[in-house]
């Protein structure tokens, strides 16, 4: 709870509050680090466990924008408020990559000024720990609710891909909490993705995410998943289906948000998926990393775009077949 207080800690928000205010101020924080906490170390994790720390947090993160706005007027007080929302939604994101035996995986994501629900994490599943999940996926809207609907869908992820190795069953169950718990014209879209580490196996359930990418043998493809594709919440009696795909030591698998291949320069060009394409079949499998990925989009995408403003939300997780 002291590393995810930290990272909420603004000094310049901080500072900002008169000093008979500060004991609200962290109060909120108070009630922000431990919300995270119980979602991080499973107290939260039962569906009302994560509605309530959800509350909680919107709760905490009204109270300091009310805090400030006393200070610095409406106008800022918005500011903080989002400022505060992508904190929230940055600190639940996973910080470090994952040791996986047979995996190379990097993520990244950067929000954009409007805080968007873009979000990626991961999961080992199975009491053997032979199955690792990685999920990637994006709420509707902007702002507050975006955020928050993130921080809610990533304890509820933690929790249900843990009662199946099936994507396609996590999926629909989750499915059904989102349409139950979401307001009407909200929606998920949601990639989830199994590796099974002795099979040499993908297996993905897709609810309107941006299709995995695999590049093996030199060649690139999008991959298509089976049944329904709707954002979750969108009908409730979606049933979603899963595909399998056979890895071998040195593909990638890349998955993102419409956010890199639809990013725009100032002439409102987008990068495009051929760039991607592109970038995939030339790196050399012996020798780039995961991490070399990522940072190779990064940079493409920034020459790319140059001074243009970023109006989406950008994520990613690349995933190396290696050798166990």
């Amino acid at each position: 709870d002291a590393f995810v207080f930290s990272l909420l800690w603004s000094d310049e928000i901080y500072t900002d509050i008169p000093q008979d205010m500060r004991r609200l101020a962290v109060i909120a924080y108070t009630l922000i680090a431990i919300s995270i906490g119980a979602i991080f170390v499973g107290i939260g994790q039962g569906l009302m466990g994560l509605i309530v720390c959800s509350a909680l947090i919107l709760a905490a993160v009204n109270l300091l924008a009310w805090v400030v706005s006393r200070e610095r007027g409406e106008k800022d007080s918005l500011k903080t408020e989002l400022k505060l929302a992508q904190d929230v939604q940055i600190a639940l994101m996973p910080k470090e990559h994952p040791t996986v035996e047979g995996l190379d995986v990097a993520g990244f994501s950067l929000p954009a000024k409007e805080v968007g629900g873009d979000h990626f994490d991961y999961a080992v599943i199975g009491n053997d720990a032979s199955q690792f999940g990685v999920c990637v996926f994006d709420v509707s809207g902007k702002g507050m609710h975006a955020a928050m609907s993130a921080v809610f869908m990533s304890g509820a992820f933690a929790s249900e891909v843990k009662c199946s190795a099936s994507a396609a069953e996590t999926l629909t169950r989750l499915n059904r909490i989102v349409h139950s718990h979401s307001r009407r014209g909200h929606f998920i879209a949601f990639l989830l993705t199994i590796f099974d580490l002795h099979a040499r196996t993908l297996r993905f359930a897709n609810a309107g995410q941006t299709k995995p990418l695999l590049r093996s043998d030199g060649r690139t493809e999008w991959l298509d998943s089976s049944g329904v594709h709707f954002p979750l919440g969108m009908k409730e009696d979606s049933t979603y289906e899963e595909r399998s795909i056979e890895l071998h030591t040195g593909d990638f698998v890349l998955l993102l948000t419409d956010g890199f291949t639809e990013a725009m320069n100032a002439q409102r060009e987008q990068f495009g998926v051929e760039r991607i394409e592109a970038l995939m079949c030339n790196l050399d499998p012996a020798t780039t990393t995961a991490q070399q990925v990522v940072d190779r989009i990064r940079r493409d995408v920034e020459a790319h775009v140059q001074s243009a403003p970023q109006h989406d939300d950008m994520t990613m997780v690349v995933v190396k077949l290696v050798d166990r």
